[in-house]
């Protein structure tokens, strides 16, 4: 999966987890989303945990969204359970901002509609990823499913791949909360 520039996020399960298949630009499996915890604490505290996994089962990265009050924080791992990431929700004047901290590395600066998956991140002023929301199906949209596509710069090394895949998972609960909590 990271050799691929081209991801496409495809949702797959939405009430109890929040499960993604990951697609290459032709649609070939190349990895997936895994909600990890208890049902029951799923239930009573919304999706948690979740791993990245190969098309073969193996975990490429953990992303965590710990307990906490005031602005969302996520922690991004990798399979040994060692900091890549993290990935906090902020509130700037008249605007939302979301910050993806590589440890021992770069800030992603994400610029556009963030929550309507419509947007670019940036490191230093230059472009590496385009996120845009595509069209899942109308069965897929009756559900609630989402789908989108982020192109990345061939040139990001893996653990930047990892941390942005752990940001777009955090920015899905970002939004999902946000409708929640809305209605």
């Amino acid at each position: 999966m990271l050799t691929h520039d081209t991801l496409v996020m495809q949702q797959v399960t939405g009430f109890m987890s929040n499960d993604f298949d990951i697609l290459d630009e032709h649609g070939s499996a190349i990895g997936r989303i895994t909600t990890t915890g208890g049902a029951g604490q799923r239930f009573v505290l919304g999706n948690r945990s979740f791993d990245v996994c190969e098309v073969d089962g193996t975990v490429l990265v953990h992303v965590e969204d710990p307990m906490d009050f005031g602005f969302d924080t996520y922690a991004v791992q990798d399979a040994t359970g060692a900091p890549i990431a993290t990935i906090r929700k902020r509130f700037s004047f008249l605007r939302r901002r979301v910050d993806i901290e590589v440890h021992a590395g770069p800030t992603f600066e994400l610029t556009g509609n963030a929550f309507g998956f419509e947007f670019t991140m940036s490191v230093g002023g230059q472009e590496v990823v385009q996120v845009a929301r595509h069209w899942a199906g109308i069965g897929r949209g009756l559900l609630g499913h989402s789908r989108y596509v982020a192109v990345l710069n061939p040139n990001m090394p893996p653990r930047e791949r990892l941390a942005v895949i752990g940001g777009l998972i955090a920015l899905d609960l970002m939004r999902v909360k946000d409708s929640r909590s809305s209605n």
